[in-house]
């Protein structure tokens, strides 16, 4: 069925009302709310735009109130016609873009104008989500003593404050009332997803009040801002690969890093092989120096995304679970490995790679600091920052504003800042009371603890949560998300062999691109050691757990990565693409109207390399949908399992460092 696209329409009637009616025949005793109890019965069966809703509701409303007595036949006429259960109303209401009045608005113009509809004061009284405040953005000129009041005074002086009134939610109003109202604060601004974080980012630096430097994520978003912003503003835009850059280039210039190298992101086109060979990287055991890179590496990426300030076995737990006992071979392997990645003879050629991560731990560790030149720093998705990246903008001068939902931080938990405020906002304009409940339940299985209120949906969004029994009944339009590749990659064969029209996220793309060369590379080492490989045990153990005996067969039938490469091309682009396929992990900062989820977003972590916390992940993903979003029938049974296993594995990880080799485990 066609979505709406209309503005959403508030009946006179509460959920409450119509659960009596469904229950015990009771019909509402204003004429008002029996006009909308009469409308959204009609509703039922047939589509009604706005302006015909109105007038049936208007001539419902007169012909109550002219005759109280006809409104039992009426309704006893339609109840035999009627769906028995309030969530199919509701359903039904949602799908032509009607939802209900909220229960204090109803009631009061049910006592104001018990014979009247006054459609206009009553719509706007329901639109309480986003209401105008006016905010008083202060300039510079606040803190000089000699700057004139902005009522007032010399017009040769800068204003103290710009006024401006806009939509917000009351959160919303508070949260920028309390930023500007502090100039040199470190704040931790935690939002629910869909709650406005970037609608409150362009209103900071619209404002024009202050120097602000936008730090974003990625640099797709960076030209995002710009096409939104003026040119004349007195604001920079960089992602956190350019503001990474930039503070390396400050710490090298000030000699502190304590090599003649400057740290840059950078990209290495080297194999393993030539890295190996060209570091001096030995083999440890029956592994060779291919896969001792390969571990160092992932060392090395969980050991910058932590607080630590050494390597431990710990970091290697996800990349060689059976080194725990002894990995002090792996560990000096990746200190060799760190050390060559900050060489200044080495990195010549790029001979390694650097990310964000790595430049951050490595400013961290030689007490590096942010030059206080920045003014205000708007740091956007900062639930997702490293713990090096946190502590220096912790020593940051200046303010700081930390935009950012810790419940999207899928590994590990969101770092805060050593002193400083925190605020917080919970009511979403993203999603309807509909999504509301299934988000708390959701989010309560992992007791986290980071919000101190619920998630709340909006009234003005008529999202639908349905159940689907079989996968073929969700749409074929819209966002299907997958929380493991294998099952993705089968989806994208399907469709390309059906000859369906889809896109797959970049990002996703790379994952599973490293996953087929995984297998690929498996299959070739167990046949090349007469069928003896680690490798293709553990593939062969992580898809025998998840149903997914197809996966080996499909390698040993030949697949590779050329045939993956074959399948890309085939690929409609993502962003155009009228059904798109993505991971649950590659779902942050994104919305669509249709979001489908595959019950592998719920049962998860049966393989040795998960990592990924289930709630989370799962949270992420039923959080982009606006109008439709689907989930298989017992999905949060599954999501309890899957995050009990998550808990177990961690707990059995524990347990495993207080192991001494050679001593029996504890009991």
């Amino acid at each position: 069925m066609p979505l709406p696209t209309q503005p959403v329409y508030f009946l006179p009637l509460t959920s409450s009302a119509v659960a009596a009616f469904l229950e015990g025949a009771q019909i509402p005793a204003a004429a008002l709310e029996r006009a909308g109890l009469f409308a959204a019965a009609l509703c039922q069966g047939k589509t009604h735009h706005s302006a015909a809703l109105t007038r049936l509701i208007e001539q419902a409303c007169t012909l109550f109130a002219a005759h109280p007595d006809a409104a039992a036949a009426q309704f006893h006429a339609l109840a035999e016609r009627l769906p028995p259960r309030l969530s199919d109303w509701l359903e039904a209401l949602a799908l032509q873009g009607v939802v209900l009045g909220p229960e204090a608005v109803v009631q009061q113009f049910s006592q104001l104008s018990p014979d009247d509809y006054p459609v206009d004061p009553f719509q706007a009284a329901c639109r309480t989500t986003l209401e105008p405040h006016t905010i008083r953005f202060y300039t510079d000129a606040a803190v000089d003593p000699d700057a004139q009041d902005a009522t007032g005074g010399d017009a040769l002086h800068a204003p103290a404050y710009v006024e401006r009134t806009h939509d917000y939610t009351a959160e919303q109003a508070r949260a920028l009332r309390a930023i500007v109202a502090n100039d040199d604060e470190h704040i931790d601004l935690d939002a629910y997803a869909g709650a406005g974080k970037t609608h409150l980012i362009l209103q900071l630096l619209d404002s024009a009040t202050r120097r602000y430097t936008y730090i974003a994520p990625r640099p797709s978003q960076v030209q995002a801002f710009r096409r939104r912003l003026s040119g004349a503003l007195p604001v920079e835009i960089l992602s956190q690969i350019s503001f990474a850059n930039q503070v390396a280039g400050s710490a090298f210039r000030l000699g502190i890093l304590g090599t003649a190298y400057r740290p840059t992101f950078q990209i290495s086109k080297a194999s393993f092989r030539d890295i190996a060979q060209r570091i001096g990287l030995q083999s440890i055991g029956n592994q060779p120096p291919t896969s001792v890179l390969r571990v160092a590496f992932e060392g090395i990426a969980a050991w910058c995304r932590s607080p630590a300030e050494r390597l431990a076995p710990r970091h290697f737990v996800r990349a060689l679970p059976w080194a725990m006992i002894d990995a002090a071979p792996y560990i000096a392997a990746a200190e060799h490995v760190w050390r060559c990645m900050f060489d200044p003879v080495l990195q010549k050629a790029t001979l390694l790679s650097l990310n964000v991560d790595h430049i951050g731990k490595w400013l961290a560790l030689h007490g590096a600091t942010i030059p206080a030149t920045w003014g205000t720093l708007l740091i956007d998705e900062g639930h997702d920052m490293s713990p090096a990246w946190k502590a220096l903008l912790s020593g940051y001068e200046g303010s700081v504003i930390s935009l950012g939902d810790p419940n999207q931080r899928l590994v590990g938990r969101s770092p805060r800042f050593a002193t400083g405020m925190k605020l917080e906002i919970v009511q979403s304009v993203r999603q309807g009371p509909m999504v509301e409940q299934l988000v708390n339940e959701t989010v309560a299985l992992d007791a986290t603890g980071y919000f101190d209120g619920p998630f709340a949906g909006s009234p003005d969004q008529p999202t639908l949560a349905r159940t689907y029994a079989a996968w073929d009944e969700v749409p074929g339009s819209g966002a299907r998300v997958y929380g493991n590749p294998w099952r993705l990659l089968e989806e994208a064969q399907r469709l390309a062999a059906a000859g369906v029209t889809f896109g797959v996220h970049p990002d996703t793309l790379s994952t599973v691109g490293r996953e087929v060369n995984r297998g690929e590379e498996a299959y070739r080492e167990m046949t090349s050691h007469g069928g003896s490989s680690q490798r293709w045990e553990a593939l062969l153990a992580e898809c025998n757990e998840q149903d997914m005996p197809q996966i080996p067969r499909m390698f040993m039938r030949g697949y590779n990565r050329d045939r993956f490469i074959e399948l890309t091309q085939r690929l409609a682009a993502f962003h155009e693409a009228p059904l798109q396929l993505m991971l649950v992990e590659h779902a942050k900062n994104t919305e669509f109207a249709q979001v489908a989820m595959s019950m592998c977003c719920f049962r998860t972590g049966f393989g040795r390399g998960y990592a990924h916390n289930p709630v989370r992940a799962a949270y992420t993903a039923m959080t982009r949908g606006t109008q439709q979003l689907w989930m298989p029938a017992g999905a949060l049974d599954a999501l309890g399992q899957s995050i009990a296993r998550y808990q177990a594995n961690r707990a059995e990880y524990r347990r495993s460092k207080a192991i001494t080799p050679g001593r029996p485990a504890p009991r």
